[in-house]
């Protein structure tokens, strides 16, 4: 039970680490999107379909990695 608790430990403060590093940058991509809204360049939908889009492809190549380095143990 130790181990299961330290690692336990140790995944919650990396996601909190990386978490609180992407705020900021939340943050200024939130303030340009508002900005660029009310400029009217674009609305939310095609914003919010790139944002998922960016998200699926970066899992995809973190996954593949993670799989790829795990068939070489």
């Amino acid at each position: 039970m130790n181990a299961i608790g330290s690692m336990y430990s140790a995944v919650l403060f990396l996601g909190v680490q990386n978490s609180s590093s992407v705020q900021p940058v939340v943050a200024v991509e939130r303030t340009v999107f508002y900005r660029e809204k009310a400029a009217r360049m674009y609305s939310a939908l095609p914003y919010a379909f790139s944002q998922v889009t960016n998200i699926i492809i970066f899992l995809t190549n973190m996954t593949s990695t993670l799989v790829w380095i795990h068939g070489l143990c």
